[in-house]
């Protein structure tokens, strides 16, 4: 499929802005403000956000960054799937209405033209879409990449990064005279109670769909460890793993279950080596997907047999992929909070959960488990000239650092309220 050029209609972008507001984050306004009342079906926002909170002098420093007289390139971090287009999108309301955006080929593809109209740009394009991109943040409308590299849906911890951003402001930089600026933005989900109980029923329902038995009438952290227990051991006898160490630390289990399924992807597929195993696992999954879409006019029964084999080597992938997302370095805290469960219980369901229409409605838009608050912060903006274009990796390590930063200082700001709801960490104590 050929990329297809976007045509923004800034009407219809502003006029989703405001649907996008009332109908998906925030809700009616008036009745979203009376208690009883705002956390109704119809009167909530579909992802029940209570508040978007951003401080005067972060919000100062984008509107700085962000106007018609700069060329900005934005990047936020990943906390969570879908809500984070439409946090996105109320954040162009502010500074940037027209701003174009980057998204996947597969969610452009599904409409568009509808996504063409909203300045959608799918990341499929190459050099196109670039150029096209460049071309948008020079006539002032702002560009907004995820730039996060292995997205793993974390609010705590922002992955290293893609070099798209960097590239394109160094691109845009050796074409004008007026400032660049890389705009790191970053934000935080932070339930406003306990949802205790809607942790429990989550993981009650995916033990359900993946079959599995757990003891009834744990608390939430020891039923989340033995729901974690429970998925590693099943995945271990899926894929024919002789688990040499079942009484040993989880996370150490999980490495070297990860490092017995790249052992065997590396007999089959020969791929460059990286330091980074985020990488090397996209790497191996890549090689699998392109000798999947080579042509298929064999329909022997060899023909199908290595079509099998490739979709299980294609499963193995991607479960080494999924193994990385829950890592001693993110989940390995004294506490775990009832953020960190729910991102942890939304990546399984997205991952594992996959068959029937209520599960890919889910894994599309996943349903908060309770009103949240959205703390947004935006960090010192990086100024980008020509003169910086041997600097890519300088520019890529001062952004994520800085997005780091901030969102360490949005956890410091919170952790009274986010720990009243917190639960002991089992994995820490092994």
């Amino acid at each position: 499929m050929t990329w297809t050029r976007p045509r923004p209609n800034a009407g219809l972008m502003r006029l989703l802005g405001v649907l996008n507001r009332v109908v998906m984050l925030r809700g009616i306004p008036v009745l979203r403000r009376i208690p009883g009342l705002r956390d109704v079906p119809f009167i909530r926002g579909y992802f029940r956000v209570r508040a978007i909170v951003i401080p005067a002098d972060d919000l100062q420093r984008l509107e700085v960054a962000v106007n018609p007289g700069t060329v900005a390139f934005l990047g936020p971090n990943h906390p969570e799937f879908a809500a984070d287009w439409l946090v996105d999108k109320e954040v162009s309301t502010w500074v940037a209405p027209n701003m174009a955006a980057w998204a996947d080929r597969g969610i452009v593809a599904a409409a568009p033209r509808f996504f063409g109209m909203n300045n959608l740009v799918a990341n499929d394009g190459g050099d196109a879409a670039r150029e096209y991109s460049v071309s948008q943040a020079l006539a002032g409308h702002g560009v907004l990449l995820h730039p996060e590299g292995t997205v793993r849906w974390t609010n705590d911890v922002v992955h290293p990064l893609f070099g798209g951003i960097a590239q394109m402001a160094l691109a845009a930089a050796a074409r004008t005279d007026r400032l660049v600026f890389i705009v790191p933005l970053v934000w935080k989900y932070q339930f406003v109670s306990d949802v205790s109980a809607q942790l429990d029923a989550e993981m009650r329902h995916i033990e359900r769909g993946l079959g599995l038995c757990v003891e009834r009438g744990l608390d939430v952290a020891p039923h989340f460890k033995a729901l974690q227990c429970g998925i590693l051991k099943q995945q271990m006898q899926l894929f024919e793993y002789i688990d040499r160490a079942p009484d040993d630390d989880f996370f150490r289990r999980q490495s070297a279950f990860q490092a017995f399924l790249l052992r065997s992807l590396e007999q089959r597929y020969d791929v460059e080596r990286s330091d980074d195993a985020d990488k090397y696992i996209a790497r191996l999954a890549r090689a699998v997907r392109a000798a999947l879409t080579e042509p298929r006019s064999d329909n022997t029964a060899g023909a199908a047999n290595r079509r099998a084999v490739l979709e299980r080597d294609l499963a193995m992938a991607e479960e080494a992929k999924r193994l990385g997302e829950f890592s001693r370095a993110a989940y390995g805290t004294p506490m775990l909070t009832q953020e960190q469960l729910s991102e942890s219980l939304k990546r399984i369901r997205d991952r594992l959960l996959r068959h029937g229409w209520k599960n890919t409605l889910a894994n599309m838009l996943p349903r908060p488990l309770g009103p949240r608050v959205v703390h947004v912060a935006v960090p010192e903006p990086i100024a980008v000239s020509s003169a910086d274009s041997a600097r890519e990796p300088e520019l890529l390590a001062t952004a994520r650092t800085r997005m780091q930063a901030a969102l360490d200082d949005i956890n410091a700001r919170i952790a009274p309220d986010v720990q009243r709801f917190a639960h002991r960490n089992p994995f820490a104590t092994e």
